[in-house]
């Protein structure tokens, strides 16, 4: 008899007559792995629908103990699952591309936290999912810790979510040498005319300071609608770029107009400290922080859920890939 998997709505899942399943909780995402070895790529075509369907109700899913064994067969899995994978455009982290459009995930020191985000939601175009593949687990710590978006919605006052909604989100983000991306790694090219010649068509302001620094600000609303379910998703980088989340001796040491990325109220003011709180208490206290198993598949839809990464020590690699590109628009009020 085939292992059938039936939703909150009663919904079935049919994902072969080997499967086993786990729901999520504190500590694992929803969890689907084999009860013996199967060509996980011939699985995929044939359960590709049902796991989109189950990806959309829960938001997350983490394939683990199938065969994958590298990049290659990672990027055909994703491939299969969710569409060619993106090309990681517009950057904000350092990466290297290892196949295709298989990307290392960010490679910022070890010893840092990345701070909870979804990905590209600072930009005009996003991918609805990103997923993880673990080639190398990490001995200690290192893990993604992954938080539900809409129970964020949820949690927040509501006279939080009337200002972000009235007001949307300002992004500014700066090239300054000695920290952060440098514009050529960011926009992929030399051609400083070539770079202002994609911000003006995108509209946002922007100046060069010098040859090396570049200034470019724009605004975006702070929410999107999801284009299955209908919802409205609170969907923007607003934390990730709060000036309280960074080292405060890179506070000290550049002032706050030159940080290299840099949030606030879409109308320039600055985003209140209590605010602020509300997320990170949020994060504090609901965050699923799973250990990496080599092999593991994370799938996010990345609309629902946000992801970080914790500090880790000795060797860490971690894959990802974007697929299924969007465009930033407004609401209708």
């Amino acid at each position: 008899m085939e292992t059938v998997i039936k939703s909150e709505s009663a919904q079935e899942y049919q994902l072969g007559k080997v499967i086993s399943t786990t729901a999520g909780s504190a500590n694992n995402p929803y969890t689907i792995q084999p009860t013996k070895s199967l060509d996980v790529v011939q699985w995929a075509k044939e359960n590709r629908e049902a796991l989109n369907n189950l990806l959309v109700q829960q938001g997350a899913l983490l394939l683990r103990g199938f065969e994958i064994n590298g990049p290659e067969k990672f990027n055909a899995l994703f491939s299969i699952i969710c569409g060619d994978a993106m090309e990681y455009k517009n950057r904000t982290s350092p990466r290297d591309q290892v196949y295709n459009n298989v990307y290392t995930s960010t490679s910022h020191p070890s010893d840092q936290t990345i701070h909870m985000h979804t990905e590209n939601s600072y930009s005009n175009a996003y991918n609805r999912i990103i997923s993880f593949y673990c080639l190398v687990a990490p001995t200690i710590g290192g893990e993604t810790p992954i938080a539900d978006e809409r129970k964020l919605l949820e949690s927040l006052r509501q006279s939080t979510v009337d200002k972000f909604r009235e007001k949307g989100v300002r992004y500014v983000r700066n090239t300054v040498p000695g920290i952060g991306l440098d514009w050529r790694t960011i926009y992929q090219t030399d051609d400083r005319d070539e770079v202002s010649k994609k911000i003006r068509e995108l509209g946002y302001d922007f100046s060069w300071v010098d040859e090396d620094h570049l200034r470019v600000a724009w605004n975006l609303p702070a929410f999107q609608r999801h284009p299955i379910t209908k919802e409205d998703m609170w969907f923007n980088h607003m934390y990730f770029g709060h000036k309280n989340l960074y080292d405060p001796a890179i506070l000290e040491f550049f002032p706050e107009e030159d940080l290299p990325f840099l949030t606030c109220y879409g109308d320039g003011s600055p985003i209140e400290d209590d605010v602020l709180e509300e997320f990170k208490n949020f994060y504090l206290e609901n965050c699923i922080v799973f250990k990496w198993q080599k092999d593991d598949f994370l799938l996010l839809d990345n609309m629902m859920y946000s992801h970080g990464r914790k500090p880790f020590e000795g060797d860490r690699t971690i894959l990802t890939a974007m697929g299924k590109p969007q465009k930033m628009t407004q609401i209708p009020s």
